[in-house]
């Protein structure tokens, strides 16, 4: 009895010797996943990486518990001693997507709305620049935009914006023009027809007014004197859209800067300029579709708030040109 009882002791003690040897190492292996791969793809990653010992029983696994399908791409890092359910696991998680709350003022250009969408989403300008002059967006691209403009300026709607970081730049300027769509849907556009005006014509003001507006009480104002000298044929002048066609935006214009050649220099073309000059907002296009019942054909600043003095009489205007602050 004693003998049997060594005996027993000793061959335990050797399968338990064995088995400890023959245990491998637990260790973790980092693995990427790239998009495409598929079950059997992932099964000899996950062998090669030692995750798992067998691909088959990993994929019959992945069937029977209709995972195969889910699996994500993305890097991951596993423990050589898990589970095919705690492996499968891992996998059919879906990424949290990281969003970027973007702040679109009123007035903003093109090239401002690029480079606060670039600050926000760590991508280069370009690559915003690229479908704000309408490449890649002809789906999209607003059916009152003249086929010769090369940019879309006017039609990117200012509004405070929630865009997932890694969305591709055309979906989020696509986003944009889908927004100016919703915005102006529903607005009366009597007045466009009622003096013959596009509505691409009709975006071109409001851009003009939401430039020069600093009050909002003073946006229809604004539009009726824009109006107001179309319809004497009136140059424009309006240094705004100067700025606008100047390669730099400057503190002050000169004289020589007012002459320079531009389909968008009211200074130098009679009418409207060839586009919108920035991308107005709400407030300034139903200015243009509403605007004051005034004579007014002047206007000039003449208090630090932002309130300007409007006339008819070119004498008055001259008057409150010397009040300026």
């Amino acid at each position: 009895m004693v003998l049997w009882l060594v005996l027993t002791m000793v061959v335990g003690g050797i399968a338990y010797f064995v088995f400890l040897q023959s245990t491998p190492e637990v260790k973790e292996v980092d693995i990427t996943v790239a998009s495409g791969m598929n079950t059997a793809d992932i099964a000899d990653l996950l062998v090669e990486k030692e995750v798992i010992s067998n691909a088959y029983t990993f994929r019959a696994y992945a069937s029977l518990t209709q995972t195969e399908g889910r699996l994500q791409p993305g890097d991951y890092r596993f423990s050589t001693d898990l589970t095919y359910e705690e492996i499968l696991e891992e996998l059919t998680k879906v990424p949290e997507k990281e969003y970027v709350r973007v702040v679109i003022p009123e007035g903003f250009t093109v090239t401002q709305i690029a480079e606060r969408l670039a600050k926000k989403t760590e991508r280069p300008p370009a690559d915003f620049l690229d479908y704000m002059r309408g490449q890649g967006l002809e789906k999209v691209r607003p059916s009152a935009l003249p086929s010769s403009l090369g940019t879309i300026e006017g039609y990117l709607f200012p509004k405070t914006y929630n865009f997932e970081k890694e969305a591709h730049p055309r979906d989020i300027v696509a986003r944009l023009i889908e927004q100016y769509r919703r915005e102006t849907g529903d607005l009366d556009w009597t007045l466009a027809e009622t003096r013959e005006l596009t509505v691409h014509e009709i975006m071109t003001i409001a851009s003009l007014v939401e430039r020069e507006a600093r009050i909002p009480e003073e946006r229809p104002l604004m539009a009726a004197v824009i109006y107001n000298r179309l319809d004497i044929g009136m140059p424009l002048q309006i240094d705004a859209t100067v700025q606008y066609a100047l390669p730099q935006r400057k503190e002050a214009l000169t004289n020589k800067d007012l002459e320079y050649e531009s389909p968008y220099n009211t200074y130098q073309r009679t009418g409207l300029p060839l586009g919108p000059i920035a991308n107005p907002g709400l407030s300034s296009i139903k200015a243009t579709l509403e605007p004051a019942e005034v004579d007014y054909i002047y206007y000039v600043l003449t208090s630090p708030d932002g309130q300007h003095t409007f006339t008819n009489n070119y004498n008055d205007f001259l008057a409150a040109k010397r009040r300026m602050p």
